[in-house]
């Protein structure tokens, strides 16, 4: 059985097919990034290959965060047009789960609070 969200047309598959490119260091270095934050490309002018090592990094930093805001500026997009919905059924059984933490955790508060309480009082 196939994931709804690993289609093609699904979650997956949207992250997946977004892209986004940018250049850095007068565009000796080019890169693509996809929107699970995958490098896919990254393509270095044999020119940049001079470029102290301290900048060339600096470089492909700053050509990733640039694709990497552009990808993710492009998938909100997406998700404001086309929200993800979620299956069926998987609604109500979230919140039961929900519900049924909290509650867990309601008790083992109140029962640190009790043992903080007998372990505050003096014999």
């Amino acid at each position: 059985m196939t994931d709804q969200y690993d289609r093609p047309d699904g979650l997956l598959g949207r992250f997946t097919a977004t892209r986004a490119s940018a250049v850095a260091a007068d565009g000796l270095v080019h890169l693509t990034v996809d929107g699970t934050g995958d490098l896919l490309d990254l393509d270095l002018d044999p020119r940049a290959l001079r470029l102290p090592a301290a900048d060339l990094a600096a470089a492909i930093l700053e050509a990733f965060a640039a694709a990497r805001a552009e990808v993710q500026a492009a998938l909100q997009e997406q998700l404001t047009a086309a929200p993800v919905t979620l299956p069926d059924g998987l609604g109500p059984l979230l919140r039961d789960v929900g519900s049924t933490a909290q509650r867990r955790l309601d008790d083992m508060t109140a029962a640190a609070q009790q043992i903080a309480d007998r372990l505050g009082r003096p014999n």
